[in-house]
């Protein structure tokens, strides 16, 4: 009897689709495919992710050459004082250290402070 049972719950789990299969579970894990959904191309991180939002995979890789850019992406820096003179919009600032000037998007022109007007 144990026999039995035992070969009637493999059975049943070897006819089960696997969850990831199924659903689609959407992970961390960076295998970037390139996708459709509603006729739209789309990068996906990975496969899961892909059928988690019901898009059809058509290859493996990112869908164009262009490296996906994050939107808003935090830069976090350290509260070094190492001064840089840095201009955005045209107008001339002195930031803290590089990495500050970096996340303001301003180009550095100097190191040490800008000149006072």
């Amino acid at each position: 009897m144990k026999r039995w049972l035992v070969f009637a719950a493999l059975a049943a789990a070897s006819l089960a689709p696997a969850p990831a299969a199924a659903v689609g579970f959407c992970t961390a894990e960076w295998a970037p495919v390139c996708a459709v959904k509603d006729g739209v191309q789309k990068t996906y991180s990975n496969v899961g992710c892909a059928k988690a939002d019901s898009a059809e995979v058509v290859s493996e890789g990112q869908c164009s050459e262009a490296a996906p850019q994050p939107a808003n992406t935090p830069i976090f820096c350290a509260e070094t004082y190492v001064p840089v003179c840095g201009v955005k919009d045209g107008a001339q600032k002195t930031y803290s250290n590089d990495c500050f000037a970096r996340a303001d998007d301003a180009k550095i022109v100097a190191d040490g402070e800008c000149a006072k007007p």
